[in-house]
Formats: C-alpha cells, structure tokens, sequence
C-alpha cells in the first residue's frame, strides 16, 4: 500500500528544540509506536486509533492528521517555531551586554 501523505507535514518539537516533520500516515504511525509506553494515555489512544481507521479507509487522512496535531499539542510537542536553545542562548548574550547600573545613595 502507497503511503498515505498529509496535505501538509506536522511540525513537532523533539529533543533540545530539533524540529521533526510528520508528513504522512506512515511517519505518524511510525512516531507513535516509538512513544514511551508509560507516557501514553487516551489521547495517545485515540491518534493511533485514527490512524489506522484512516489507513483502513474509516477516516480521511486530514481526520488523522488532525488526531495527530491534538495529540501534539496535548502532550507539549507542537512546534511553535521558537528554538528553545537560541532563546536561551539570546537571553544569556543580551544579558551579557546590558549596562550595568550602579545605585547612588541620595
């Protein structure tokens, strides 16, 4: 069976701010069965459940897509376009450089 490709990919976060793509059923079946067994749940259930209802024929593609994206964000990992690692790396620069201010007593 052809892979069943999203009309458009699902950004997610992984490790230290890398961005993942899921862009097909295939990808987002192979993401879920390597999510952590004690980490999964009822919204773990229900993206898996849809995707292979979509693979079966029961659901679009965008239904499990979309089963996926909530999944996503429930569980903290949609990509919000932020590199956690170059804020954190900015934050430590611009404090680097502020001026420092010293206090006068009046």
């Amino acid at each position: 069976m052809d892979d069943m490709k999203f009309d458009a990919p699902v950004a997610i976060a992984v490790g230290a701010g890398f961005k993942r793509e899921i862009a097909s059923l295939a990808e987002m079946q192979n993401f879920l069965k390597e999510w952590s067994p004690a980490r999964r749940g009822p919204i773990y259930e229900t993206a898996v459940r849809a995707c292979n209802a979509a693979r079966a024929g029961h659901l679009t593609v965008d239904q499990a897509r979309r089963a996926f994206i909530r999944f996503a964000e429930v569980t903290g990992m949609m990509w919000t376009g932020v590199n956690p690692v170059t804020v954190l790396r900015e934050a430590k620069s611009a404090r680097s450089i502020r001026p420092r201010t010293t206090r006068h007593p009046h």
